[in-house]
């Protein structure tokens, strides 16, 4: 098991470091994925994550995404992904339901504003998430609520780990953008 654990923890370092000094291709401004109203994602040409080289994200681009998630009240962006982990801006909305990712691990970094993350306890009214990316290797089951949670206010460069099997979810949100590391870590 602490080999697992220090396994993420490097992991997520690695990502830390990445996101960072990250912001978001123009080009990638209209792969938005999610949305507000819970229908299923459309098909369209998502960005993978290079495997020849680095991939860096101006400042300026990153503002550029924020700016047309919060005009187009679109709560997720996709930035790039591969097999094992993708990355997204991530914009939560009031009464997004808790979920928890039975292969996923994630790995939350405040970029503005303030939250409550409530982690741990017993999801309430468990069931396969619906509307959610059909490609996703992450397992996801959301429910109604979080029984017996810990409350912990996330505001700006506040890191948040979640490994998998663990009910997460946001409440009390003040201007909360997060960039969000989902990776494979079962």
């Amino acid at each position: 098991m602490k080999n697992k654990q220090t396994s993420y923890a490097l992991f997520a370092g690695i990502i830390l470091g990445a996101v960072a000094s990250m912001s978001f291709y123009p080009s990638l401004l209209h792969a938005q994925e999610g949305s507000t109203s819970g229908a299923a994602p459309a098909k369209r040409n998502l960005a993978m994550s290079p495997t020849d080289k680095a991939a860096y994200f101006s400042h300026g681009d990153m503002e550029t995404v924020w700016k047309e998630l919060e005009a187009t009240q679109t709560n997720n962006h996709r930035i790039l992904g591969g097999q094992n982990h993708v990355v997204y801006i991530r914009i939560v909305k009031p009464g997004s339901p808790p979920i928890v990712h039975t292969a996923g691990a994630d790995v939350w970094v405040v970029e503005a504003g303030s939250a409550v993350a409530v982690t741990g306890g017993t999801l309430v009214n468990p069931k396969p998430a619906v509307g959610k990316d059909p490609n996703s290797i992450f397992g996801d089951t959301v429910g109604t609520s979080i029984e017996g949670g810990t409350e912990q206010l996330m505001t700006a460069g506040d890191i948040l780990f979640v490994p998998p099997g663990v009910p997460h979810n946001f409440e009390k949100m003040k201007g909360f953008r997060a960039y969000l590391i989902r990776f494979d870590a079962k």
